[in-house]
């Protein structure tokens, strides 16, 4: 009981964020003015992305994914009473309220999936809706390009013939992606103000925002290689972020956006409707 009531607590805390927050517009962190060293000055900007990345994916990740994915859990565990005890395909068992479950559930499942949606939205920031709209549009991009192949929509996810009724595991996940794009999209703004410039303070705000990276091992491990590739050419991440950002680049990101949406669209619809009529 206690941890539920600890998970509803994140998930208001991330839904507050999200409603206060969802106005703030990405401000792109600058290149460093250092010209002399082209290389440290990549790396520096390089670093507040990162920065940006890091934070975003932990806090959507633990406040919403996690906490809203563990609840959501739990409300379709109680609706399915002769579906306790049983297994899921995650090899949990139905009705087993654990810290350990909880945890590997975070770990494995509700971080992944979020730092996927931070970097989907630090890429194609330019290409969705200004204001408020940037966050629930994401979440849609995500929800149908991304569920019904991945997860949570999936529809051989055997857990949906346990776990029900399948209306009520489509509203609530569907919610839950539409909840993680503004999360992230109101982190992501809010943060970049602080981190956008190479002062002294920004760096020091650079710094404690790539912790988490430390912890998640494999987060790091990609940021690492990341680092490794902007050292050996500078010159390449400015150039593919003002491409991105210029008329034509975000002309072009938006025809890829409404390409990927309607390609993924049908399957959506037949895991929306595979799911709800279980």
């Amino acid at each position: 009981m206690l941890l539920m009531l600890l998970c509803g607590a994140l998930l208001v805390a991330g839904v507050v964020i999200a409603l206060l927050w969802g106005g703030e517009p990405l401000v792109e962190p600058r290149p460093s003015s250092d010209a002399a060293r082209p290389r440290l000055a990549a790396l520096g900007t390089y670093a507040r992305w990162c920065a940006l990345l890091t934070l975003a994916g932990t806090a959507s990740g633990i406040l919403i994914v996690g906490a809203g994915g563990r609840l959501a859990m739990r409300l379709l565990a109680s609706t399915s009473p002769s579906a306790t005890g049983r297994s899921t395909e995650g090899l949990a068992v139905v009705g087993d309220i654990t810290i350990e479950g909880t945890l590997a559930f975070v770990a494995f499942g509700a971080l992944p999936l979020a730092f996927v949606a931070a970097a989907a939205y630090l890429l194609a920031a330019p290409w969705l809706p200004r204001g408020r709209l940037a966050g629930p549009a994401l979440g849609v991009v995500l929800l149908v390009t991304g569920s019904p192949f991945v997860d949570p929509l999936r529809a051989d996810n055997r857990d949906f013939d346990l776990l029900g009724p399948g209306w009520l595991a489509v509203a609530v996940f569907a919610m839950l992606a539409l909840l993680q794009g503004m999360a992230v999209a109101a982190i992501c703004g809010r943060v970049s103000r602080a981190l956008a410039s190479d002062s002294e303070r920004a760096r020091g705000g650079t710094a404690a925002a790539l912790v988490p990276a430390v912890v998640l091992v494999p987060v790091g491990v990609v940021l690492a290689l990341g680092a490794l590739v902007v050292a050996a050419l500078p010159r390449a991440l400015p150039s593919v972020l003002a491409a991105r950002s210029a008329p034509r680049g975000i002309l072009l990101g938006r025809v890829l956006l409404a390409v990927a949406v309607l390609a993924a669209a049908p399957a959506f619809i037949g895991a929306v409707v595979s799911i709800s009529t279980r």
